[in-house]
């Protein structure tokens, strides 16, 4: 542990090093399950993402045309949000193959742009000597480090905003246009993942107006930079809503119950999560939360802080409109975890400044912040042994091409293990249920269990070949009768 100390200690006076430290130590971390399959928490939304990618690499490589297993008989094109990640890992599984360290990798390495960009839009703001310090506060905020783990577009929404916000900040400072349009850019890629980065607009608005000269030009051009940007992110919403109304495939949410955010916004269950625990627990760590107080305080005493202010407020109304969906899924949080981080940052830079025991507990805290991250995430990880099983089996007993009704109440995790496609049993093995389903073409039906340990073994023995039983793994897999009674 000393030496440990006296590693940091020896860091954290050269900014470059620290950074490099920081990025170094998120970068090991996340080879932990760099090739496993989808797992833990999300492991369905994961299934439902590392399917698109292995269905444009399998099927269809055309990126308007993202296509879901849980498709019945049709065609699996399904409206989503814009499958920038989905499509880059398809690329790579066309090079390499249909690996899960592929996804992974492209998380990771977002996370890791995410990271720098981050530090830079720190540096622009509060200078070189405050950005590591911050950079460690990020990477080691237990949300943004578990979501670096997961194949899932959230990383890619969060690391592109990073870095519109860069080349915004940036722009207010050159002036140059292209710093502009290429900051558009990124918030239209990052908002038609989840449009929760538009928020933004506000603290770009404040900076805007503290920092610019010449504001009337500047404030023409940010109305044009709204106009456009969110003109784009509605066309693409709109476009991936018309996709399902023509294919008739919602694998996705598309916002379609927005409008009733007033019931859940002022909720306990709301209110206690986005104010009470997740800011210490999930966003910065408890072990963090010193650190975070006193960067509020000071960043208020010096007025140097306001666009994270701002930043916190625009998170906490994203939030609160997508409070039916945010209060159960916290990845809708990381909108709000750089600014979180950025004034925790600057906490750990004040202590280590002042010297002597602050800055001891400064680097104290920045010792237990990796340790305390893993520890809070570990119980999310599980191990999916029977994942290759199910795969090689599939292979030899169930025909690609061939459809499938497979017991699964998250709709997505069963068929992407299998990597077949056809029906989720989402709700009990129903023997009418599966009789249209043979009608419309299934072909097989997976179980859990043995047929017979359903209370309907009369009618489903009259739907499905019971002698025909074959094994995938601990699943039991049956051909359905062709000719129904």
């Amino acid at each position: 542990m000393m030496d440990v100390l006296v590693l940091l200690l020896r860091q954290v006076s050269d900014p470059r090093k620290l950074s490099v430290l920081a990025l170094s130590l998120f970068a090991l971390a996340h080879l932990y399950q760099i090739s496993a399959p989808p797992n833990g928490y999300h492991q369905w939304r994961e299934s439902d993402t590392a399917a698109v990618a292995l269905n444009y690499s399998q099927e269809d490589f055309n990126i308007l045309r993202p296509r879901i297993n849980q498709r019945g008989a049709g065609s699996g094109i399904t409206g989503m949000e814009i499958p920038a990640y989905t499509y880059s890992v398809a690329i790579l599984y066309k090079i390499f193959g249909p690996h899960h360290f592929l996804p992974r990798s492209v998380t990771l390495c977002l996370g890791l742009l995410g990271l720098w960009w981050f530090a830079r839009i720190v540096e622009l703001i509060w200078g070189k000597a405050a950005a590591p310090f911050a950079l460690w506060a990020l990477a080691f905020s237990p949300l943004y480090f578990f979501y670096a783990f997961k194949i899932m577009p959230d990383m890619t929404m969060i690391s592109l905003l990073l870095g519109a916000v860069y080349y915004f900040v940036r722009y207010i400072g050159t002036a140059k246009t292209t710093d502009l349009a290429i900051s558009c850019a990124l918030l239209v890629v990052s908002a038609c993942l989840k449009p929760v980065g538009l928020a933004l607009y506000l603290p770009f608005l404040w900076i805007l107006w503290r920092k610019s000269r010449r504001r009337k030009k500047r404030l023409l051009h940010f109305g044009g930079y709204i106009a456009l940007s969110f003109s784009l992110v509605m066309v693409w919403f709109d476009y991936a809503r018309g996709v399902n109304e023509v294919h008739g495939n919602p694998g996705f949410y598309l916002g379609e119950t927005f409008w009733d955010f007033p019931e859940t916004w002022f909720s306990m269950k709301h209110i206690k999560k986005v104010f009470l625990q997740w800011p210490p627990e999930l966003w910065i760590g408890w072990g963090m939360l010193p650190a975070f107080i006193i960067g509020v305080f000071q960043s208020l005493k010096r007025k140097t802080g306001g666009v994270f202010l701002l930043w916190i407020i625009a998170g906490y109304i994203v939030l609160g409109l997508t409070s039916q969906l945010s209060t159960n899924h916290d990845y809708y949080s990381l909108v709000i975890v750089p600014a979180f981080a950025a004034l925790t940052g600057f906490g750990l830079w004040w202590m280590n400044l002042s010297g002597g025991w602050k800055r001891g507990i400064a680097v104290i805290l920045m010792i237990i912040a990796p340790v305390a991250s893993f520890i809070r995430i570990s119980h999310r990880f599980s191990d999916v042994p029977e994942f290759a099983d199910i795969r090689a089996d599939t292979a030899e007993y169930i025909m690609p091409g061939a459809l499938v009704m497979v017991e699964d109440p998250t709709q997505a995790i069963r068929l992407y293990q299998l990597n077949r496609h056809g029906w989720p049993l989402r709700h009990g093995i129903k023997s009418d249920v599966i009789a249209r389903n043979i009608e419309s073409g299934a072909e097989f039906l997976v179980l859990e269990n043995s047929f017979d340990r359903y209370g309907q073994t009369d009618a489903l023995a009259r739907l499905i070949e019971t002698d025909s039983l074959f094994r995938l793994a601990k699943l039991y897999g049956y051909p359905v009768r062709q000719t129904l009674p």
